[in-house]
């Protein structure tokens, strides 16, 4: 008995001390220099050079290449600039061009770039060329029914009861590829014409 408890006693004094051992090896420094300090975390914006702050006066320029009419306005920074190069300021601004909003095709803007760039100033021009001949409205015959879309040819203002039937062959046809109707009194005149 005596001899289970001394073989059991070595065998945890030969764990414990493997244990420290190892502890003592990876824990004590090799060299009598300070143990390497944590990397930095690094903010998101920390590989950007010149980037938009919340601080960044933004100067917007309206143009209207028809009247020959400049406006220059300091606006709020909106939140989705924040953080952005040039390049991807001018993205964003390649993205707003092709979902313009009804409101912009309306006012016919034709373009929107970065005049000057910055961290302290940001200046956009948004050029505009009103067009006389602007089709505010868009009539076709799609899947069994008429409808009618604003001028982008997305958004639906209306699903109108006519029948393509009723109409007249050549209204028909055209309604067939698509009609444009240039405002609100073309378009009431329209349905007031055709309506049931």
């Amino acid at each position: 008995m005596k001899r289970k408890c001394i073989c059991l006693f070595f065998w945890a004094l030969l764990a414990a001390l493997s244990y420290g051992g190892g502890y003592l090896c990876f824990a004590w420094p090799v060299s009598g220099a300070p143990a390497e300090k944590m990397t930095e975390i690094l903010p998101v914006t920390a590989g950007k050079e010149n980037f938009i702050l919340p601080e960044t006066r933004l100067v917007m320029e309206t143009l209207n290449l028809k009247t020959g009419e400049k406006t220059v306005e300091e606006k709020p920074m909106p939140s989705i600039y924040l953080g952005l190069e040039r390049e991807e300021l001018l993205t964003e601004l390649n993205d707003y061009m092709i979902n313009l909003s009804l409101q912009e095709l309306e006012d016919g803007l034709v373009s929107f770039d970065i005049e000057s760039y910055s961290t302290k100033e940001v200046v956009l021009r948004k050029i505009y060329y009103p067009d006389d001949n602007y089709q505010k409205y868009y009539v076709i015959y799609r899947q069994g029914r008429i409808v009618i879309y604003y001028s982008d040819r997305k958004t639906v203002f209306e699903y109108p009861d006519i029948k393509l039937g009723d109409l007249p062959i050549d209204l028909q046809c055209e309604l067939l590829s698509g009609k444009e109707m240039k405002d609100e009194a073309e378009l009431y005149n329209f349905l007031q014409n055709y309506s049931s």
